[in-house]
């Protein structure tokens, strides 16, 4: 039996997922999130009131390459995505010359069903490129352990700064480090290289755009991600155990229990250590918000989940097993995905938000139509929406529009360029729809008079059709 070039297999693999997502990027659309961080690229500033720049940047470049269409937008994180592929599976062979472990490691992260569905395909988040300076500050940390070579700190203090131009998540690399030099003997020589504290210095200046438009904002960012987002203080141990089953069925069910049972395998020996110190800071830092304060959310521990297989690739001993889970992982993967781009089979609910990305290009052609007979009537038009996923999405297709997100309860980025306070005493055409159908005009505004005058419902395939409505609000009156 001819022996498989794990290597080669490795290559190929990469290449032809990247080539699907780049297929898929063209024809799919940009769901709340997505279309969210896109629209940032036509507003270039410092920092935004969710997020650091770098989305932003990224997009931008690349829309000016290939023009405003999803492919462009999606196409740096997906570029991004096979970098940390790379490096994931460069950092394993630092340490292992096993390509079969390298190759299972890197193409189950790929096959990773959350992982592969909001990196790989949605493409569009400031997490992707956070993770790609991650891993890369993580791998020349890995090199300067094995070679002792102190100049490895100026690439790891580089990464780090752009990591923080990503996002804020980028801090817990500081803890990790500081883990790693402290309690393991042979780094602890680094406490003493000048290079440790100018690679430092160098990653917190990626740092100061973010605070510079904080300072120009009244400290949004930070008042949104500490105070907003947190509920009062409280032990909340179903709302934890409720994470960590959704940590275990976005992860492919078999997935954690085989990278944390070798967390607990590896936890003596020194790289198992690196591993565990680079993941403990998000692991028990988000735990405890979890437990005591705000509401999870799905991304918590995306960079737990990378360095735990980069630890998987070096040090795992593959067999049957992880082959079986490398097959089941990669069917439920490739059927999401199916799903995803052709919902079929089951008639999924209207208000889903799994499926956003589709039948928003056609409500906003039917926007422009009703704004252009607005217009014909020499009528001040103004747009408003529930909240900002639907503003992205319908302004990601009519870019130039200017389109409020109305219920500012919640604050947003749209909010920061357009207060929905300027609407008050103003008449507006309000679109519900998609996840957000239900949050109709009615329930939310004052305002002399609340018409529906339009309602349109479009069918993407027998499976799966979503209902627009379009109001008019005369005389808005801000929020009940």
């Amino acid at each position: 039996m001819q022996k498989i070039n794990y290597k080669r297999a490795t290559i190929i693999t990469l290449s032809i997922l990247t080539i699907i997502r780049l297929i898929l990027s063209y024809f799919l659309g940009l769901d709340g999130g997505p279309a969210y961080y896109a629209m940032w690229s036509r507003h270039l500033e410092l920092s935004y009131f969710d997020h650091p720049a770098m989305t932003a940047i990224l997009v931008k470049i690349s829309t000016l390459i290939f023009g405003w269409n999803s492919f462009a937008i999606k196409f740096p994180g997906i570029i991004l995505f096979l970098g940390i592929s790379i490096i994931m599976y460069k950092s394993i062979k630092l340490f292992s010359d096993d390509e079969r472990k390298a190759f299972y490691a890197t193409i189950l992260f790929n096959f990773t069903p959350w992982i592969a569905s909001s990196f790989g395909i949605k493409a569009v988040n400031p997490d992707i490129p956070f993770l790609f300076f991650f891993i890369l500050a993580f791998y020349y940390f890995l090199k300067l352990y094995k070679t002792g070579n102190s100049n490895y700190w100026y690439i790891i203090g580089i990464s780090t700064a752009l990591g923080f131009t990503s996002k804020y998540k980028m801090i817990f690399i500081y803890p990790a480090l500081f883990l790693c030099i402290t309690f393991i003997k042979s780094l602890r020589v680094q406490w003493k290289s000048p290079a440790l504290y100018i690679s430092a210095i160098i990653g917190l200046c990626g740092t100061i755009p973010t605070i510079i438009w904080n300072i120009n904002n009244n400290f949004a960012s930070f008042e949104y991600h500490l105070i907003q987002r947190q509920s009062e203080f409280a032990f909340r141990p179903l709302q934890y155990i409720r994470f960590l089953l959704n940590q275990i069925l976005i992860m492919g069910i078999f997935i954690p229990i085989i990278l944390f049972k070798n967390v607990y395998k590896q936890r003596l020996n020194t790289i198992g250590k690196i591993c565990i110190f680079f993941t403990l800071p998000a692991l028990l830092t988000f735990s405890f918000v979890s437990l005591f304060y705000g509401q999870p959310m799905q991304n918590w521990w995306a960079s737990v989940y990378m360095i735990l297989f980069v630890l998987y690739g070096i040090k795992k001993d593959i067999n049957k097993y992880d082959s079986a889970i490398l097959y089941f992982t990669s069917t439920i993967s490739i059927i999401g995905t199916i799903f995803y781009t052709y919902p079929f089979g089951v008639r999924l609910k209207e208000t889903t938000n799994f499926l956003d990305h589709h039948l928003f290009d056609m409500a906003s052609n039917h926007l422009k139509t009703i704004i252009n007979q607005k217009q014909k009537e020499n009528k001040q038009i103004f747009i408003g929406t529930p909240r900002y996923r639907t503003t992205a999405m319908l302004n990601v297709n009519m870019p130039s529009q200017i389109i409020y997100s109305m219920d500012y309860r919640k604050g947003d980025q749209f909010q920061m360029w357009h207060n929905p306070r300027e609407l008050l005493g103003k008449d507006i055409i309000y679109i519900a729809g998609g996840s957000q159908a239900k949050q109709t005009p009615e329930k939310l505004f004052n305002a002399k008079s609340i018409t529906l005058i339009d309602k349109q419902t479009y069918e993407y395939n027998p499976w799966f059709k979503r209902t627009f409505y379009f109001y008019e609000i005369k005389n808005y009156g801000g929020l009940k």
